[in-house]
């Protein structure tokens, strides 16, 4: 994905707010959590220019193995990384310069004409459903399986890039065959004997996933017990052993 996506109406104005800017020779200040697109955003109004993180960018000019009279556009990542912002921004000066960052920056938001803020994506539906659409898309072509979207497990704890994890794990998962299981716990197990584990430290690798499918099945420990053949005893020690009230 190279472009800022821009289904719901509030990306669409910030789409549009972008795009004006480009021909502006003013700064342009990003704002957003990880992972909403700040960089993408970024490429929208600054096309094909260099892009420096901060925090780099902030060393090369302290030990001058940089001049930054060779550029006239430059893209900004992650500011609030950078220690001493007014400085590193008056050596930028006569640069047009797009930064992101994660936080508010009051202190030197008078330097940026434009501030764009970008939301996380739970509060962007239209985009965060044709982001789930476009990643589950690329995975089920990967892994070549069909699986229902509804299936497939998502996390946002960092917007799209956790997205795109949790949607490409998801789908792997569900993709893997009884011999890529047992040929991946092969390989996982043969490395944990590397490091002197024994048969006894080995078995929460078996039980722990076994329970805790048991425990989405089934409705109580007496079900878990009868379908996995299991004395309740044992399986309750397990239970508490391993994944307690979880």
């Amino acid at each position: 994905m190279k472009n800022f996506i821009a289904k719901s109406e509030a990306s669409k104005k910030i789409l549009n707010i972008a795009q004006m800017s480009a021909n502006l020779p003013v700064n342009v200040l990003i704002v957003g959590e990880i992972g909403v697109g700040k960089k993408l955003l970024a490429q929208e109004i600054l096309r094909n220019c260099q892009i420096f993180e901060a925090k780099v960018l902030e060393e090369s000019i302290i030990n001058r193995t940089i001049d930054m009279n060779e550029y006239s556009q430059i893209i900004v990542l992650n500011l609030e990384l950078v220690l001493n912002k007014k400085e590193f921004l008056s050596n930028l000066e006569g640069i047009k310069v797009v930064a992101t960052t994660q936080y508010q920056l009051s202190d030197i938001e008078v330097q940026f004409a434009i501030k764009i803020d970008i939301s996380p994506l739970i509060e962007r539906e239209e985009d965060l459903q044709e982001l789930i659409y476009i990643y589950s898309s690329e995975a089920k072509n990967i892994y070549d399986i069909d699986i229902d979207e509804k299936n497939i497990s998502i996390d946002l704890s960092k917007n799209g890039i956790s997205l795109k994890q949790s949607i490409y794990k998801s789908i792997f998962l569900k993709s893997l065959q009884d011999d890529d299981v047992m040929e991946g716990l092969e390989s996982f197990l043969l490395k944990k004997l590397e490091s002197n584990s024994d048969y006894r430290e080995l078995l929460k690798y078996f039980d722990i996933p076994l329970l805790r499918a048991a425990k989405t099945k089934y409705k109580s420990q007496l079900q878990m017990a009868n379908n996995l053949h299991l004395n309740r005893i044992t399986l309750r020690k397990k239970i508490d052993l391993y994944i307690g009230d979880e």
